[in-house]
């Protein structure tokens, strides 16, 4: 039996997190209220059987409901079973105001704690060969749910949870190998248990199956500031050398200015399109390598609650990616990247350019007191692992430089003075292109 196991340091939390706070208001499902809820557990046993060509999920939720209602969670594909407290139910779906949809229990409960079973087939992202199979859970912050709920039961981002996974190959001698990002324990060959910490939301979770050998990978370590030892695995066709190298040439970059990385290893992904951020992980192409190793501190380090403060870890990325240039206001336009309605899951793209010359508007503003890398700093070492929205973003910026930015925001963040869409084409970013499910599919 072989074991491998990552040990998370104390960056990482013990226990659940209760954000009910960060939830958006409570939904009326047919005359009565759709709940929001607090997941505090999840345990998944999660089944590939070869011969079947299946993988099946069964998940224990433990959570707590603070109202009656009916209890609101998300899933994409329909449940093959659901047991509510040893009751078997079913479950919908509704829209969130127009911009997003969510599933909830066909039955009403009463408030306090409960435990949810669910069992659902993944179909998303998944490859069966004869002998052996591919399946990963590739997600998108650019089109609606297209977190964690692609494939197992979960929350909305405001959310934070520990699980436990438990993965299994049946019906097969080849081995495979699991790169993602929690402590893993290989039990025996095919057969994992995966522990998460308690920080991560729906967009956390970096997970990537494939038969052994089918990629190649190099492992290294890196030593942080703060005196841990992080082991760090690039996997690619391309060359494993030359993305290990700027790996931790951007590591050190990102360590100088932000301190010591949040995270208890690296993992990346060389796909040659990209890219998509995880904790400490990314899928990425050579060029937005460090983009995405910039997100491991803002996105996954410092997270957005919901869609409309995820226009702030974009800009700052892109930022860092221009140059950390500053901008005067005649280069911003006004827009509404966090006016959006407080049901939306997704950023708005606006976030790469006007978002970014935003960000370079306010180190221009302040340069004269402190370069805004020296607030992002502080903001991060302050809020890591605590899901956040724009206001708090703005009202730490404001009490570090003593200073009132309702104007600016208004006018250029959350849209209360209009919006100008007409006056510049929204490119795509080469760092986050919106592929095709085909495109997805095709990375694994």
């Amino acid at each position: 039996m072989k074991l491998m196991t990552t040990i998370f340091c104390a960056l990482y939390f013990s226990s659940a997190f209760a954000n009910l706070h960060l939830a958006p208001p409570n939904l009326n499902i047919n005359g009565v209220e759709g709940v929001f809820v607090d997941i505090q557990t999840a345990k998944t046993v999660l089944t590939y059987d070869i011969s079947k060509r299946t993988a099946i999920a069964k998940t224990t939720l433990e959570l707590n409901q603070p109202v009656s209602g009916k209890v609101i969670f998300d899933l994409v594909n329909e449940p093959t079973k659901i047991l509510f407290d040893d009751q078997l139910t079913s479950s919908s779906t509704t829209s969130m105001d127009g911009v997003s949809t969510v599933r909830y229990l066909d039955r009403d409960t009463a408030a306090g704690n409960h435990t949810l079973v669910i069992t659902n087939e993944i179909d998303k992202n998944i490859s069966f060969s004869t002998d052996y199979v591919k399946s990963a859970f590739w997600m998108s912050d650019l089109s609606d749910r297209r977190y964690l709920e692609q494939y197992l039961p979960t929350n909305l981002e405001y959310d934070q949870y520990q699980t436990d996974l438990e993965v299994k190959i049946v019906g097969t001698d080849a081995e495979h190998v699991l790169y993602t990002n929690g402590s893993v324990n290989e039990l025996s060959i095919n057969h994992w248990k995966v522990s998460y910490p308690a920080g991560y939301t729906a967009s956390s979770y970096f997970y990537h199956l494939t038969k052994k050998g089918l990629i190649p990978e190099e492992k290294a370590t890196y030593k942080s500031i703060d005196g841990r030892v992080l082991p760090v695995t690039v996997y690619t066709d391309q060359s494993t050398s030359r993305f290990m190298s700027a790996t931790l040439e951007i590591l050190a970059e990102l360590e100088a200015d932000y301190g010591p990385f949040p995270h208890a290893q690296v993992i990346i992904y060389g796909a040659g399109s990209g890219g998509m951020e995880y904790c400490g992980a990314t899928i990425t192409s050579f060029s937005a390598l460090g983009h995405e190793l910039t997100h491991s501190y803002f996105a996954r380090g410092i997270m957005p609650a919901h869609g409309n403060a995820g226009w702030v870890d974009e800009a700052i990325a892109s930022w860092r990616d221009g140059g950390y240039r500053s901008y005067t206001s005649r280069s911003l336009s006004r827009t509404d990247m966090a006016g959006h309605s407080v049901y939306q899951r997704t950023t708005d793209r606006d976030a790469y350019t006007r978002g970014m010359r935003f960000i370079g508007f306010l180190n221009d503003k302040f340069q004269a007191q402190e370069s805004f890398k020296v607030f992002l700093k502080e903001f991060f070492t302050e809020r890591k692992f605590k899901p956040f929205k724009t206001e708090e973003f703005q009202k730490a910026i404001e009490d570090f430089y003593n200073a009132d930015l309702a104007r600016d925001f208004d006018s250029y963040v959350y849209g209360k003075k209009g919006t100008d869409k007409h006056a510049e084409i929204v490119q795509e970013n080469p760092n986050h292109p919106k592929l095709s499910d085909k495109q997805i599919f095709d990375l694994l």
